[in-house]
């Protein structure tokens, strides 16, 4: 039961990052049909989700609740899937094909980069 209390803590924390995220999105670049909240929230996410993995692996002292709250919690909330199906769906309405392309490489490739960036940055942290 503990478990689901770290977990709904950190969701409510994700789900107002994820829509703060939306809106610094929107101030920044301005409305975008391939630069959205949800493109910066699930990159920014990957990351952190990278970062979280390497550093549970290097303090195995690390609580599970801990890691419950930060990845199913705060970066599960924080990132969306639906949203990103959603946004490419509303793409392939528009007829714009290359936007779409661009897109999803963005949310795909750029998200496993990200993640993959997080945990490396871990471990560089960790060794010094």
């Amino acid at each position: 039961m503990i478990h689901l209390l770290f977990i709904a803590t950190g969701g409510a924390i994700g789900a107002v990052l994820r829509f703060l995220a939306g809106i610094i999105t929107v101030k920044w670049v301005g409305k975008s049909d391939v630069l959205t909240g949800t493109v910066i929230a699930n990159l920014t996410g990957c990351f952190f989700a990278g970062a979280a993995l390497g550093w549970a692996a290097e303090n195995p002292a690390v609580s599970p609740e801990v890691v419950l709250f930060i990845s199913t919690g705060i970066l599960g909330s924080l990132t969306t899937f639906s949203t990103f199906a959603l946004e490419g769906w509303q793409l392939v309405k528009k007829d714009t094909i290359t936007q779409l392309l661009f897109y999803l490489c963005l949310q795909v490739i750029a998200a496993f980069l990200m993640t993959a960036a997080g945990y490396v940055t871990i471990l560089i942290i960790s060794a010094s």
